[in-house]
């Protein structure tokens, strides 16, 4: 029975929809079918932004950042703006497109599109960067995972100048590349966007090291050596060091800093409240996607591998406590999207017979469980060919100017 179970998994693995992924043009194929899906199915709310006859005034606090980016612009501390002090990524790309220097809401909608096309590299990257570790059949499967849930929605539904889909794509460029000047560029890009990067920096530097030890489970850690200098690993402590410098520097000199406090939103003891109250952000954050990174921790406890399990456990409970600190759980929790990653690739070393039937599961749950973004409440977010008449207004709007 078992032997015939085995000779299933294996057919699964082999079946023709998997096939072209050992392709380019099948990982492209694959990789755009995912955004037309996300497309279809994430209604891109930021497009109503037209509708406003004034956004300069509507979202003051962004344009004023694009105009005077090192400048502290006075705002309501329980605000989102007043937490723009330290990301300066889109920003400085709008100043360089010439984009926020008049009223209209048309221009600053591009910086939204440009967000939402970087998903289908994102896709594409996660591909690629999983064939190093992954059969194709669970490739397939776990993008499919990715695509379902609120990481790719992101993308699409940001309407309130978050841009968290710039901060994902360049952390997960920082874990794809092996060039150090590269993992540098991208992981600061990521870290200028929003803070949340630099705490998902430990996340990536374990990656590394993994990666560099090929994911065998009994490595040691690196000694202390020129070699060290050599590491991709060593790159990712180097850009935790200089953005913790440089955002120095820049609150020294320009008086930038991001309020902190019960009464702004940012805070410690909002934890109890947002537990008991809201506690089903941590589920419906990954939603199926939990049983990967499950599976992966009862399998190192059961190996011993004490270590690697407090390591995990703590990046995780990391990324939580940062998430109930404020009101926005599912957009901070999914920073912790890395450790997902590692989950998936330690699962096909740890049961590579039973990996594709086990992301099938995953996709399957991911699927059947609504998206939601849980901040005051759990909203779902509307799929695209379901609004068309929200769409439609917009696209009128746009003809009569």
């Amino acid at each position: 029975m078992f032997v015939e179970k085995s000779e299933s998994l294996k057919t699964l693995s082999l079946s023709p929809i998997s096939e072209p992924l050992a392709r380019r043009q099948g990982r492209v194929a694959l990789a755009f079918t995912l955004f037309v899906f996300v497309m279809l199915t994430t209604y891109p709310r930021y497009l109503e932004i037209v509708l406003d006859p004034s956004p300069s005034s509507t979202y003051a606090y962004f344009y004023n950042k694009i105009k005077d980016p090192f400048t502290q612009h006075p705002i309501a501390h329980d605000t989102h703006g007043s937490k723009l002090a330290f990301r300066f990524t889109v920003p400085l790309l709008a100043n360089v497109l010439n984009i926020g220097t008049t009223e209209s809401g048309h221009e600053i909608v591009f910086l939204y599109l440009i967000q939402s096309l970087l998903l289908f590299p994102f896709i594409f990257l996660v591909i690629k960067l999983l064939q190093r570790f992954v059969d194709n059949s669970s490739i397939l499967f776990f993008s499919l995972s990715f695509a379902t849930i609120y990481l790719s929605k992101a993308f699409f539904w940001d309407y309130d100048f978050w841009f968290d889909g710039f901060a994902y794509f360049f952390l997960l460029l920082g874990m794809y590349l092996r060039h150090m000047a590269g993992i540098f560029c991208a992981l600061q890009t990521a870290c200028w966007t929003d803070e949340r990067a630099v705490v998902a920096l430990a996340s990536v530097y374990v990656f590394h090291l993994l990666q560099e030890n090929n994911f065998n489970l009994s490595f040691r850690l690196p000694t202390l050596g020129w070699s060290l200098l050599t590491r991709n690993s060593t790159v990712v402590l180097g850009v935790g060091i200089t953005y913790g410098l440089v955002r120095a520097i820049l609150t020294y000199n320009f008086d930038l800093y991001t309020p902190f406090g019960e009464t702004t939103g940012v805070s410690l003891s909002l934890i109890p409240f947002q537990l008991q109250n809201r506690l089903i952000g941590i589920a419906l954050t990954f939603e199926g996607l939990w049983l990967v990174f499950l599976l992966v921790i009862g399998k190192l406890i059961y190996q011993k591998k004490f270590i690697l399990t407090l390591c995990l456990c703590s990046l995780m409970l990391m990324h939580i406590i940062v998430a109930y600190s404020v009101y926005d759980i599912t957009r901070s929790l999914t920073y912790a999207f890395p450790l997902f990653i590692i989950a998936v690739i330690m699962v096909a070393r740890q049961y590579p017979e039973n990996t594709t039937l086990l992301l099938l599961a995953v996709a399957v749950l991911c699927l059947l469980i609504p998206t939601y973004y849980v901040i005051y409440f759990p909203r779902p977010i509307p799929w695209s060919i379901q609004s068309l008449t929200e769409i439609k207004s917009v696209v009128k709007s746009l003809l009569v100017r």
